[in-house]
């Protein structure tokens, strides 16, 4: 029995050819899913690293806008750099200081007294009930109020004897964050960072890599800014409607401007913390504020909201539908909000380069 050459494909039965080709496309896939394995390994056991460094590369981008309009007054770079930083810096660790504060003010508070009983629980529930009764709700909130104090007591204890862990986690959690905001320092300092790339991987440094990048940077600074902006503008105001009630304006405001900020599914639960924060206060305008914070809930998401968000990212409903759930497919939360502007960023440059070759070809028509 002669046997075909194993060298020679060409003396190989189709029936052979076929099974050679199967073999090899198994083997393929098995590498390939091996591969992409060991990548999502690596990039799991990174998390932390690879996170800080996406979070300094985008601070440098939404840094740069304020830090590019000081130099074309004529200011230094580093000393732009240095305001720039130094300014976006303040607010937020006082923020945070107060948040800090506010956040052990509360759970003080909570724990202090003992539970309430059912009597001081319906005083408690008494005007958002008679609210609901005025426009003809009759509901028994009583049991719901109540189950919510348990609730918060529970959390409340849980979180005040486990103070060790949660200080520990933040020192932890200092490192990226250090890391963070001190690769964005540099990288506002260097705006040429991305020319590195022409020494070590020439072929990735050419004219499209030079277009892409300001486009996708540009977009990503608007996407995100203007969300911080509703953020800053709902917890304000959100904020002050919560102190009508003797509510802590502070934790408020920074609740749900925390929420707002969040790209793409923050606008819906950013009431909740609000609502909840002047639900429990029981002040005497608690109904004022109550409407008063639905009200100003409302205008943020169908007024402030498209003007501040429409033609960030030019695309359509479909489009954004779609690339939000593979994003989210992808890599949960944070994939399902930065895929948005990174295909944005794609598109645009289609667009561009759509145009310019819409432009070349009418020049080269003009001079036939």
């Amino acid at each position: 029995m002669n046997l075909p050459s194993p060298t020679n494909p060409k003396e190989w039965s189709p029936i052979m050819r076929l099974v050679a080709w199967g073999a090899l496309a198994s083997a393929a896939l098995l590498l390939i899913g091996a591969g992409l394995a060991q990548v999502a390994a690596v990039a799991t056991a990174q998390g932390a690293l690879l996170s800080a460094l996406i979070a300094g590369w985008l601070l440098a981008t939404l840094a740069d806008a304020p830090i590019e309009a000081l130099v074309r007054r004529g200011l230094g770079r580093k000393r732009a750099v240095a305001i720039v930083w130094v300014v976006g810096a303040v607010p937020v660790l006082i923020i945070v200081g107060e948040l800090v504060i506010a956040l052990a003010q509360s759970l003080g508070s909570v724990l202090a007294e003992d539970p309430p009983t059912g009597a001081e629980v319906a005083q408690l529930i008494q005007r958002p009930a008679a609210l609901l009764q005025s426009v003809g709700l009759d509901i028994d909130l009583v049991p719901i109020a109540t189950e919510a104090i348990a609730v918060i007591r529970s959390t409340a204890e849980q979180v005040q004897g486990n103070l060790a862990g949660i200080a520990a986690g933040a020192v932890a959690a200092l490192g990226p964050v250090i890391l963070a905001l001190g690769l964005g320092v540099i990288l506002s300092a260097n705006p040429g960072y991305l020319n590195v790339l022409g020494t070590l991987a020439p072929a990735l440094s050419g004219p499209s890599l030079q277009r892409s990048r300001p486009v996708l940077e540009s977009i990503l600074a608007q996407f995100i800014g203007r969300h911080l902006l509703m953020g800053l503008i709902y917890g304000v105001a959100s904020g002050v409607a919560a102190s009508l009630a003797g509510a802590d304006a502070v934790l408020t405001g920074t609740l749900g401007g925390l929420v707002m900020a969040i790209p793409s599914i923050g606008q819906g639960p950013a009431l909740l913390p609000p609502l909840l924060m002047v639900l429990l206060s029981a002040g005497p305008a608690t109904p004022v504020s109550l409407v008063l914070m639905l009200l100003i809930w409302a205008l943020c998401v169908t007024v402030l909201a498209p003007r501040l968000l429409n033609g960030v990212l030019q695309l359509s409903g479909a489009t954004v539908f779609v690339a939000g759930a593979v994003g989210g497919l992808v890599a949960g939360i944070p994939g399902a909000i930065f895929s948005l502007p990174l295909v944005a960023a794609a598109a645009a440059l289609r667009r561009a380069s759509a145009s310019a070759s819409t432009s070349r070809t009418r020049r080269a028509s003009r001079r036939r």
